[in-house]
């Protein structure tokens, strides 16, 4: 019997079934091959991660602790260690990767309900990044976005934890198909082109909590790892178009010292933490944002407690695999440090 003798809506119904059938076919071929070359599902890097933390803070009760700055903070500060040491809540993880700080900090200060304890990760090229540098500075619109979060958006976020964790397939990396077929086209870097930008979705998960934890396969992996390393020093050459005068670094540290004085005004209190960085990206940090000049006037000018790695025996130790974040376990310890080193300063 021919297709054209089924009756018209039988027919549609076995295009539709075997339409899915291939499909599903497809998605299992798909995911099994990620999952055979080391891709592991993880949330994605979505703005309402983020607002949602920022949601839940505004919810619960004062003197709550918040976590701001850029991935080191979200790979070298364990929640759950804290919450132990500490005896009280998990602390809010509001760091972004690549993001600068100091529009979350205005964010804290504007809010008159918080009272409660921010820890600053001080990345110095994201930390002091100029307001005309929109890659960092993008966490100006995560703050603005979690005023308007509202039920669809809760909607939107329960659906990703849903599914999100479970395929590998939606990892917003290199899997994708734009990017996976470019990482397989070898064309030639134009003269006077910024090298692009290679993210590995093979280095670490992203939770629900916004914390990031490198895999542990990373950290012997040399592949994945060199693929990081040139990542970072692709991602400094766009860094470097931008600079920061001296005016504009006085201008940005009086905005941050009006921004805590408003926190302790209420109660609170912020601290500033350096986290250790190695090999080339620290040498280039280094050079580029000298400690005396950024760091320094930094604390100074704010009195706030500062916590460098380089004044701390404890914190000073680790190995970065890829230059600049630390491992699962070198995050515990690390966490363990600052704890301590912070109960002695401020019991």
């Amino acid at each position: 019997m021919l297709i054209r003798d089924v009756p018209r809506q039988e027919r549609w119904g076995t295009i539709l079934l075997t339409s899915v059938l291939v499909l599903a076919a497809g998605v299992c071929l798909w995911e099994a091959g990620l999952r055979r070359a080391g891709y592991r599902p993880s949330l994605s890097l979505q703005d309402a991660l983020w607002a949602r933390q920022r949601n839940r803070l505004s919810d619960s009760p004062p003197g709550q602790t918040v976590l701001l700055g850029s991935s080191r903070m979200q790979f070298g500060f364990d929640l759950d260690e804290w919450a132990r040491l500490s005896g009280g809540d998990r602390p809010f993880m509001l760091a972004w990767p690549g993001g600068c700080p100091r529009p979350v900090l205005h964010d804290l200060a504007e809010d008159e309900s918080f009272t409660g304890t921010v820890i600053c990760g001080y990345t110095p090229g994201l930390f002091f990044a100029p307001e005309e540098f929109e890659f960092p500075m993008r966490t100006r619109k995560l703050a603005k976005y979690a005023t308007r979060w509202g039920p669809a958006d809760r909607v939107g976020q329960w659906l990703r934890f849903l599914v999100e964790p479970r395929l590998a397939l939606l990892l917003d990396s290199e899997v994708a198909l734009i990017p996976f077929l470019r990482e397989r086209t070898s064309l030639p870097q134009r003269q006077g082109q910024l090298t692009p930008l290679r993210y590995s979705a093979r280095m670490a998960s992203l939770g629900e909590d916004c914390r990031v934890t490198i895999y542990d396969s990373f950290l012997t992996d040399e592949a994945e790892q060199k693929r990081v390393t040139d990542n970072w020093m692709a991602a400094s050459e766009r860094g470097a178009l931008y600079e920061l005068s001296d005016d504009d670094l006085e201008a940005l540290l009086d905005q941050i010292g009006r921004d805590v004085d408003r926190i302790r005004e209420r109660g609170g209190r912020v601290v500033f933490v350096r986290y250790p960085s190695t090999a080339w990206f620290r040498e280039t940090e280094t050079a580029n944002h000298p400690r005396e000049m950024f760091w320094d006037r930094l604390v100074q000018s704010t009195g706030c407690v500062g916590v460098h790695f380089e004044d701390h025996p404890g914190l000073s130790g680790f190995d970065c695999p890829e230059w600049s974040h630390l491992g699962r376990e070198d995050a515990t310890r690390f966490t363990r440090e600052l704890f301590g080193i912070l109960s002695k300063q401020h019991p």
